[in-house]
């Protein structure tokens, strides 16, 4: 390695070389912002009903909608309805895209807003395998309402 000499009473002092370091930092950066935004589009962890039929998802465009229990537990009624008093009056709680839903008007306008962009999306419902249908029924209905073609529900394969 070689050394400046001295000129009179000043050293001439070479720093440390940054930008090697700034690289992989960048690097860094990216790949935890796509590794985060990754986890997020595929919602809250849901366990899901298990399954020995079925196959993979081959839509190019998938809307995912992730339906789960309110801690208070699912509370289905013939009287309670979505339209009412909204996802919290049945007991479940629906997510599209990362946001939480109110109700039945707002799942369909999500819906029409995907398919206004791509008339082919498929929409992936992933509801918590202990849900009984009748709490997943609004969802699938909304769907339905907004003009989905083709609404599938999410299941984990099983050996």
């Amino acid at each position: 390695m070689r050394r400046r000499m001295l000129t009179g009473q000043h050293a001439v002092h070479q720093g440390v070389n940054a930008t090697p370091l700034i690289d992989v930092v960048m690097c860094l950066i990216i790949f935890f912002l796509l590794v985060g935004k990754l986890a997020s589009d595929r919602g809250a962890a849901v366990r899901l009903p298990e399954s020995a039929r079925g196959h993979e998802e081959q839509a190019a465009t998938i809307l995912v909608v992730t339906v789960t229990a309110l801690p208070s537990g699912p509370i289905v009624t013939d009287a309670a309805s979505p339209r009412e008093g909204g996802f919290a009056a049945i007991g479940v709680e629906v997510e599209v895209d990362g946001k939480t839903l109110q109700g039945s008007k707002d799942l369909e306008s999500a819906v029409r807003a995907k398919l206004a962009t791509d008339l082919q999306a498929s929409i992936q419902i992933r509801a918590d395998r202990d849900l009984s249908f009748a709490a997943v029924e609004p969802v699938l209905r909304a769907c339905g309402n907004a003009g989905a073609r083709s609404v599938r529900l999410a299941a984990e394969k099983t050996p």
